[in-house]
């Protein structure tokens, strides 16, 4: 009797992490740090609370290169959104700490969209000083380029979690 309410609660603390891995990864696809390892992880805590059988290796090896395939996607669309328009290596990095201050003193959703602007326009007119026309293009396009980041990197967590539960569960 024990073992079976040991076992449900081990099962139970597994699926509570898994959904919290996964709530914690999705909100890491529009802010700026590794969502995909977050659903990889929640993944993992399902599979583990789930049971035998396990799911095979290349089933593994199929979302691990989802993760990968995420991070590099979201790279691509900052530099080129930044590069598009004219911006700097200061710029691409300008949007992180942009996005992260827009997201904690900016209302949703106006800080996403806001803070990239911010943090490409100063980076690019206080480091590399720039006139204001030109950093505000490079803003733009920074911002521009991180949406579409987060959009890519939410559609490849959507496609991994939506592989987990088809072919996985």
């Amino acid at each position: 009797m024990w073992d079976s309410i040991i076992n449900i609660g081990a099962d139970g603390l597994l699926y509570t992490l898994a959904c919290i891995l996964c709530a914690v990864g999705l909100v890491g696809c529009v802010l700026p740090f590794p969502g995909h390892l977050f659903v990889l992880g929640a993944c993992v805590c399902a599979s583990l609370a789930h049971g035998e059988p396990y799911p095979a290796w290349w089933m593994w090896g199929i979302l691990v290169v989802l993760v990968a395939l995420g991070m590099t996607v979201d790279t691509l669309c900052s530099m080129a959104g930044a590069r598009k328009f004219g911006g700097s290596k200061a710029a691409m990095w300008g949007v992180i700490p942009g996005v992260i201050l827009g997201a904690i003193f900016i209302p949703f959703p106006f800080g996403l969209l806001l803070g990239p602007f911010l943090g490409a326009f100063l980076a690019e007119v206080l480091i590399m000083r720039r006139e204001l026309g030109k950093s505000a293009v490079s803003g733009a396009g920074a911002t521009l380029g991180y949406i579409a980041g987060a959009l890519s990197r939410s559609a490849v967590a959507i496609i991994m979690l939506l592989f987990y539960f088809i072919f996985m569960w």
